[in-house]
């Protein structure tokens, strides 16, 4: 039974002050149980899954997690894909990006396994070592979206977790969107602009050796600029262009922006032999095992040299 009801917002279950434990829930009345939008710009879903007792019993391979993340970006889809096997919780991800437009496929998927059913809904039990459960961020042109979360159960059907990871394993097979190579890259520019007027700016350019040299200059609540020239091991640009590699950055451009509200703007300029250079900005909404990418090349340039 619902506590109470505000701005469409009925708790279904709060937790006492003070204490330990025991589980918020919440049912957003506004969401959308029916989504009219065709044209969706984000599909972002992980979930702990239970499989049917008979394939437990049947000893074949069982699908125990699924995350999947997919959105437009440059000349294709960004898509990313993590499955765990439920014995042996042996995790296989990885990511592409493919010429295909996905996205009208999973749109059908959504439909098909009425995914809106529960939208609105979200459950947080505290204390648990780990999330039992899942998150739902679907995203629609026009504004339509589905948010679900619940650490504590699953968010997906077993059997709509193992329909989209057969489509990710089929989809992310196609002909994939070229990016550039990393050796041909000159240099990294970092600019991070606060909201009080300081700044930091880092320029990492790459030497011919395999080496490099960081020259940074940021200034904080006062006018002073602080500047540094500093050289860069060739384990630390081997280290950066892994980090390029793994996270898939050069494909980050084009995808949603978070709608967080941030003190500050981040960039990073990745510039190129050929003259090419692409830009990312640091509120881009990725794949929770990728997301880290951005941050790592920006402490190289702006905290460790």
């Amino acid at each position: 039974m619902s506590i109470f009801k505000k701005n469409g917002i009925k708790v279904l279950k709060q937790t006492k002050p003070n204490t330990c434990g025991g589980t918020d829930a919440t049912l957003d009345t506004n969401a959308p149980t029916e989504i009219k939008s065709k044209e969706m710009i984000l599909f972002d879903v992980f979930s702990a899954l239970n499989p049917p007792r008979e394939l437990w019993q049947s000893r074949d391979e069982v699908l125990g997690f699924v995350a999947a993340f997919a959105a437009k970006t440059t000349g294709g889809t960004f898509m990313f894909l993590d499955k765990r096997d439920g014995y042996k919780r042996e995790s296989k991800s990885g990511w592409a990006i493919v010429k295909e437009d996905v996205m009208p496929c999973l749109c059908e998927l959504v439909r098909e396994c009425d995914i809106v059913k529960y939208n609105g809904f979200h459950s947080k039990t505290h204390g648990l070592p780990e999330n039992f459960g899942g998150d739902i961020d679907v995203r629609y042109e026009g504004g339509e979206n589905i948010s679900i979360s619940d650490n504590q159960s699953p968010v997906l059907r077993y059997e709509t977790g193992v329909k989209i990871a057969e489509l990710f394993d089929d989809k992310m097979k196609g002909e994939k969107v070229k990016l550039p190579d990393v050796s041909s890259l000159m240099s990294i520019v970092f600019e991070e602009k606060r909201k009080n007027g300081g700044y930091t700016h880092a320029t990492l350019s790459l030497n011919e050796d395999g080496t490099g040299k960081n020259v940074k200059a940021c200034r904080y609540d006062d006018p002073t600029v602080f500047e540094s020239t500093k050289p860069v091991e060739a384990e630390i640009i081997e280290k950066i262009k892994e980090t390029i590699t793994k996270s898939g950055i050069l494909g980050w451009s084009c995808l949603p922006e978070s709608s967080y509200s941030f003190i500050s703007d981040k960039y990073l300029t990745f510039i190129f032999k050929d003259a090419d250079s692409i830009t990312v900005k640091g509120n881009k909404i990725t794949p929770d095992r990728l997301h880290g990418g951005f941050f790592n090349i920006e402490l190289e340039m702006t905290t460790k040299h």
